[in-house]
């Protein structure tokens, strides 16, 4: 079971909360770690739905540069707009996001064993984002595993109430060196 394996690796795992929210401070180190844990759970088998922050092929990184990968298709979104050279931050473009997320959605199946989340930010804190996307997979009885700044944790936690548990990126970054194992029952469900 795709719980078992997180419960096995992560002290603050717990199999009677659907959704592990890893915590985090920098949020490069963030992605870095969450990219090399997909792309393992991924390789062991593992079918997963879900967004999380790529940096295209032959692109720079920049901070107004921000695309999602659909993981069960491989798509890139792009899911900022780009205010220009001389304006200081980025503007997530909501309606990109909202497009991506409902990509991401049409993934979700009975099949999948972990929806993967990348963020936890802005908008989500204000009850959109990726909240619906989060909400359909629970529906489904698929477990949530999604990344939260430090900074959005009260607002995680009074949105998630007790069905979430959470996880420091350190020890989540231990963890994605370990082999990764994955069983399926007969009857098609993750063990």
């Amino acid at each position: 079971m795709v719980s078992i394996m997180l419960q096995s690796r992560f002290s603050g795992f717990d199999l009677a909360r659907p959704i592990t929210a890893i915590v985090y401070v920098d949020g490069q180190e963030f992605e870095t770690v969450l990219a090399a844990m997909t792309e393992a759970m991924a390789r062991s088998g593992m079918r997963l739905a879900g967004l999380i922050h790529c940096t295209p092929p032959g692109t720079a990184i920049r901070k107004c540069n921000l695309h999602v990968q659909d993981l069960a298709t491989g798509e890139l979104h792009g899911i900022s707009d780009d205010r220009g050279p001389h304006v200081r931050g980025c503007m997530l473009d909501t309606d990109r996001l909202l497009r991506a997320a409902e990509a991401a959605r049409l993934s979700l199946t009975a099949d999948v064993d972990l929806l993967v989340v990348c963020k936890f930010g802005k908008t989500e804190v204000a009850g959109g984002g990726l909240c619906a996307l989060m909400a359909d997979a629970l529906d489904l009885s698929i477990p949530v595993l999604i990344g939260v700044p430090a900074v959005n944790l009260d607002a995680f936690r009074a949105f998630s109430g007790d069905l979430a548990c959470e996880v420091d990126v350190s020890e989540f970054g231990r963890a994605h060196t370990l082999p990764v194992s994955h069983e399926r029952g007969g009857d098609g469900t993750a063990h």
